[in-house]
């Protein structure tokens, strides 16, 4: 007994009220009243065989029996323990992946970064359970995805991952692991594994990760992709990247810093020297911290054993009303304890990931109001039509991106000399956005083309005026003239088909329909493309970060 002890003690208290009820039959005598009526002789006489007592007794009894189980029940009386798990705890994981200039090298075909995407997306796909988190960095590290158990959405991302996206040129492996640890730290995990994927570090940069990670329960994996001879880097244009002495940069992957780095860090390593190499269990590996025992953290529950109780108050009160004994002894399957689960907490995701679902769907009002990054807002209102709400929105991203896309929603306005300046605006700040340049002759073009409409319609006023004033036999001149004037427009509405209504109206546009076909084929490409919205994501992070630290990132080696 001395392990007993009752979960709800406070329902004993129910039990007063039958201790009440007990003193009311013990000292109540149903009998009584009739003696203030009837005389004694006939009062002995009509009561002597009345037997009140043993009536009420026969009552009292089962009733209070039933009453007491019950309340002891119901204050969870416990003899025993159950050791539960405290939650599903799974080893978090964070991929750190490489997107320095060098990625671009062609030493494994077609190039390291094909290569990095191929293994990747392997890693990723074997991966059945617990949390994963997804950062990308070059010259400054950024979080591509925080930690999720959703692997489709970091499938999805990797494609649109690519060294020219990236804020800042360089390469900072430091800058990748300590945002790693950061987005463990976090997450409330303790114990972690990191995996990098880089086509190289250099000592001082390894000397600087085993500082962070000392001390921690993170474990640091590496998959080298390259190879010791390296080969020269071979940028989107076809040129090769040379450094400021105009040599052609060949980088090269040292192998034994990275075993050195990952071996001091309880991880594995391995190198991809060619494309077909198999890949290790990089991520799926027990740790070798000496305080690591288990993972999955259990406490001691104690049962609530009054459910045994059930099955005699059931009978109890079955044999005390037989009337209803079927309904008692049902009662008893009625009453079964719930079973306890883990709370599943995988189906929560955060409000860019939701958003993202819903614009994957072509919900883009619901994934406007779901998305907490304003670009990918922007976007999601675009596509739904809503773009003056869109343009208000870009106004306050002073990217070349946000420029360019102001100026395709203002062409959908029709406001042309608005749109115009827009595009002169993103490639003032980025002379190769070569969108820009295509739309920004577009819209030129169109307002070309409106001012030749508008010289004709004033040319067809004076001739009109013209005509009114001559004389009355130069009438049928006249009524030629104005037919030839009106064939004319016709010809003109025909092969600028509601150009001159959007002249008139603001509600339609002014292009043609052929113009407007090639307009809509540029507007459509903006908001399907995951890489912009990555790329304004990081920007923006970036501005924030060099706000705050009143600095701008630098790195010696672009590469």
């Amino acid at each position: 007994m001395t392990d007993f002890m009752l979960l709800r003690p406070l329902w004993l208290l129910a039990l007063l009220p039958l201790v009440a009820l007990a003193w009311y039959f013990r000292n109540t005598d149903q009998t009584k009243g009739w003696y203030t009526v009837l005389s004694p002789e006939i009062a002995q006489f009509l009561l002597a065989q009345h037997q009140p007592a043993t009536k009420s007794k026969h009552f009292f009894i089962p009733l209070a029996g039933i009453w007491v189980l019950t309340t002891m029940a119901l204050s969870g009386p416990s003899f025993s323990y159950t050791e539960r798990p405290v939650a599903s705890i799974s080893q978090a994981k964070v991929m750190v992946l490489d997107m320095s200039l060098s990625m671009r090298a062609t030493d494994l075909k077609p190039n390291r970064l094909a290569q990095l995407r191929f293994k990747s997306t392997d890693i990723l796909s074997a991966i059945k359970e617990g949390e994963i988190g997804l950062v990308a960095y070059a010259g400054d590290a950024f979080v591509i995805s925080p930690l999720t158990t959703d692997t489709s959405t970091l499938l999805n991302l990797l494609p649109n991952l690519s060294p020219e996206i990236m804020p800042v040129r360089g390469s900072k492996p430091t800058a990748g692991i300590r945002q790693a640890i950061e987005l463990l730290t976090n997450a409330g995990y303790q114990q972690g594994q990191i995996l990098l994927v880089t086509d190289g570090i250099n000592p001082t940069q390894a000397d600087n990760i085993n500082a962070l990670l000392a001390g921690t329960e993170y474990s640091l994996s590496i998959l080298g992709i390259g190879t010791a001879q390296g080969a020269p880097i071979k940028m989107p244009n076809g040129q090769l990247l040379k450094d400021n002495q105009g040599t052609i940069v060949v980088p090269q992957l040292d192998a034994r810093l990275l075993k050195d780095t990952a071996q001091a860090n309880s991880g594995k390593v391995q190198v991809i020297s060619h494309g077909s190499q198999q890949l290790t269990d990089l991520f799926n590996h027990p740790l070798s911290f000496q305080n690591n025992q288990k993972t999955e953290l259990t406490t001691q529950q104690r049962n609530d054993d009054g459910i045994w109780l059930l099955p005699l108050i059931a009978l109890l009160a079955a044999f005390s009303f037989r009337k209803q004994l079927f309904f008692s002894f049902f009662l008893v399957f009625l009453l079964q304890p719930e079973s306890s689960y883990a709370a599943d907490t995988s189906i929560w995701k955060n409000s860019n990931e939701n958003g993202s679902l819903l614009f994957q769907e072509a919900e883009y009002q619901q994934a406007a109001d779901t998305f907490s990054n304003a670009s990918w807002q922007a976007s999601s209102l675009y596509k739904a039509g809503e773009y003056q709400q869109a343009i208000d929105l870009w106004a306050n991203d002073p990217s070349s991106d946000a420029y360019y896309n102001q100026g395709n929603a203002l062409m959908q306005l029709g406001n042309i000399d608005e749109a115009t300046k827009a595009y002169e605006q993103a490639l003032k700040l980025d002379p190769e956005n070569n969108d820009a340049k295509g739309n920004l002759a577009l819209a030129k073009q169109v307002k070309q083309q409106q001012k030749q409409k508008q010289q004709q319609g004033d040319k067809g006023k004076d001739s009109q005026s013209q005509q009114d004033s001559q004389s009355q036999q130069d009438s049928q001149s006249q009524q030629d003239s104005q037919s030839q004037q009106d064939s004319q427009d016709e010809a003109d509405d025909n092969s600028n088909k509601g150009n001159t209504q959007g002249l008139s109206a603001a509600q339609q546009t002014p292009l043609e329909k052929e113009q407007q076909k090639r307009l809509q084929k540029w507007l459509r490409n903006i908001p399907d493309n995951p890489s912009l919205l990555l790329r304004n994501k990081m920007y923006i992070e970036n501005q924030q970060r060099n706000a705050e630290s009143n600095q701008q990132n630098s790195s010696e080696q672009i590469w």
